[in-house]
């Protein structure tokens, strides 16, 4: 079976999914795993609209992926955290009544803290030496995890700004995974911290390369190449694919989707 792992989405399931549908057709798929952080945008705070319609994009996509026999896994970021445990940061929602509707939406998702596939370990942001993955985050996420994601959303390493030696898998920053990795599970494949492209060739994988940069005239750039991973279970092999993210349409669309 041939897996395609997708970072981080950011609200832009509708820029992003569409390439990804070429891949799946392309390559015969038959997974898809995507990484997390599927909400929050910067400078879109208040865009309640583009919330409302990115999140219905997304569900849309699952179900009609899931309708034609694909696997979609969906694994949980720091910021869907956010919401699942009523915490609102800088970079959530202001909208208040939205906040909780997004957080609605967002476990009906069927949101997962990992994944084991084959012998890559799949995260948000990786497991260093001071984590170890448990039985829950491979399950569904449901009430009676929130205690224990809570203290996953707040365990935030010095790297990003947090008094953890390293963050947690919602919150590792790729540097620290690398310096620390977790010994027993030294095949990782991450997303969470922003990669200009995707470098198959160590064993710990940054895959988040769909990021955007809002510079200071207000006005969003593409940072990184858009490239996807294709796990092949037969051969357990990986191969990158390249994408055609960052052209003028993705510009053009981009526009259109945050008015």
């Amino acid at each position: 079976m041939k897996t395609l792992l997708v970072g981080d989405l950011h609200l832009k399931s509708q820029l992003i999914l569409p390439i990804v549908d070429n891949v799946i057709k392309d390559n015969n798929v038959k997974r898809v795993i995507l990484l997390g952080d599927y909400v929050d945008f910067p400078g879109q705070t208040n865009n309640i609209n583009l919330y409302a319609r990115d999140l219905t994009f997304l569900f849309s996509w699952k179900k009609n992926m899931e309708a034609n026999g694909l696997e979609v896994i969906n694994i949980i970021g720091n910021h869907d955290a956010d919401y699942l445990i009523n915490f609102v940061s800088q970079y959530s929602v202001e909208n208040i009544e939205v906040f909780f509707a997004i957080k609605e939406q967002l476990k009906e998702l069927g949101l997962q803290v990992a994944y084991q596939l084959n012998d890559f370990l799949i995260s948000h942001a990786g497991y260093t030496t001071l984590f170890n993955p448990e039985p829950w985050h491979f399950e569904k996420i449901t009430s009676r995890h929130l205690h224990k994601l809570e203290e996953l959303a707040d365990s935030i390493g010095t790297k990003r700004g947090g008094l953890f030696e390293t963050g947690s898998p919602l919150w590792a920053d790729l540097s620290e995974l690398k310096e620390k990795t977790n010994l027993k599970h030294p095949k990782q494949i991450v997303g969470h911290t922003p990669q200009k492209n995707i470098d198959a060739s160590n064993n710990i994988i940054g895959i988040d390369t769909f990021s955007l940069y809002l510079n200071n005239h207000h006005e969003y750039q593409v940072i990184e190449n858009g490239d996807l991973i294709i796990h092949d279970d037969k051969h357990n092999e990986l191969t990158v694919i390249s994408t055609n993210w960052g052209n003028l349409e993705t510009y053009e669309t981009l526009k259109k989707l945050i008015q």
